[in-house]
């Protein structure tokens, strides 16, 4: 079993990993994003409870994961909408 550093390191860059995961699921169409988010949460809930983590504990954190990735999707739509069209 992991220490509780190992496990955070891990958590740690999980959690580094969200813009990557953003810009892949920013680049998909909006009929495909909705799976995408699925497929991403269920990936971190597995990471959380193969490191040992408390069921409630994995929910809580996989939660705020989502919730920061949602928001980086927006943001990269969003910037999408200022870009200048080009053509």
């Amino acid at each position: 079993m992991a220490s509780s550093y190992e496990v955070a390191k891990i958590l740690e860059m999980a959690v580094a990993g969200i813009p990557k995961v953003a810009q892949k699921i920013a680049s998909v169409s909006a009929e495909r994003q909705a799976s995408a988010f699925d497929a991403a949460e269920r990936s971190y809930l597995q990471t959380a409870r193969d490191l040992g983590c408390a069921e409630a504990a994995s929910r809580t954190w996989v939660s705020e994961v989502m919730l920061q990735l949602q928001v980086e999707v927006v943001e990269r739509y969003l910037v999408q909408l200022k870009m200048p069209k080009t053509g």
